[in-house]
């Protein structure tokens, strides 16, 4: 049996090796991930307007006898009458989310109860909000299911096809004669007559100061122009990052 330094030595070397294998699998990660980043363009999901509604032929209503907890589905047809002990159902109009918005249904219904004083509603009922349309009846509650059936007015548009949006190009061009060197950097062609020391990385020359006109014979040359950015030069600081020039 191993003692508190025996079982010391045990726990150390299972979180090195999970530490190690945390970290191989980290350094994994970001090296598949920098091959995500360039990723292709892709065009927007195509969705109709909040307002489209689809027909459909048939309303689903569910009814609950109030008396005895008896619930039943009904399936009424647009046009036409279901009855439910007492409880005349009709059918005006059904309409149906499309599939690109969130599931609803919506039905004009126009109930009756044909008890003396009984109560009646005409109007929308919607699946998704119950609340907006209710049958205010003692025996009876009306709800409504969805809409089936096959499609009829109104019927929405074929949805347009997204357009793949265009993304800018983030990767810098390489000059005409420049070579990529291994570790990323740019490896630049020795001009004609120069070697280049074997195994290094040439820098990329600084930007050459702008040519200055030759003088005329007449008065003394002008001194050698002073490279952009020495405060030598008349009026000249040192550029910073967002400076315009």
């Amino acid at each position: 049996m191993a003692g508190p330094k025996g079982r010391y030595g045990v726990l150390r070397g299972v979180l090195t090796g999970g530490g190690a294998l945390l970290a191989g699998g980290l350094a994994l990660g970001l090296a598949s991930g920098s091959g995500l980043a360039a990723g292709a363009a892709l065009a927007p999901p195509a969705v109709y307007p909040a307002e489209t509604w689809q027909g459909k032929t048939i309303a689903v209503v569910r009814v609950l006898d109030k008396l005895d907890t008896h619930v039943e589905v009904l399936s009424v047809p647009v046009g036409g009458t279901a009855h439910y002990k007492n409880l005349e159902i009709g059918v005006a109009r059904c309409l149906t989310r499309p599939p690109t918005l969130a599931p609803d249904a919506a039905a004009w219904l126009d109930l009756r109860d044909t008890h003396p004083d009984g109560v009646a509603f005409h109007g929308w009922m919607l699946a998704a909000e119950p609340g907006l349309g209710v049958f205010e009846s003692p025996l009876y509650d009306v709800r409504m299911v969805r809409c089936e059936g096959q499609d009829t007015a109104p019927t929405p548009l074929p949805l347009a096809a997204p357009v793949v949006p265009v993304l800018p190009s983030g990767t810098p061009q390489a000059a005409p004669g420049d070579a990529p060197a291994p570790d990323g950097t740019q490896q630049l062609v020795a001009p004609p007559g120069m070697k280049p020391t074997p195994g290094t990385t040439q820098p990329a020359p600084a930007p050459s100061a702008a040519p200055v006109p030759s003088a005329p014979s007449s008065q003394v040359p002008l001194p050698a122009p002073v490279p952009f950015g020495d405060k030598g030069r008349t009026g000249g600081t040192e550029p910073k990052i967002g400076d315009t020039y």
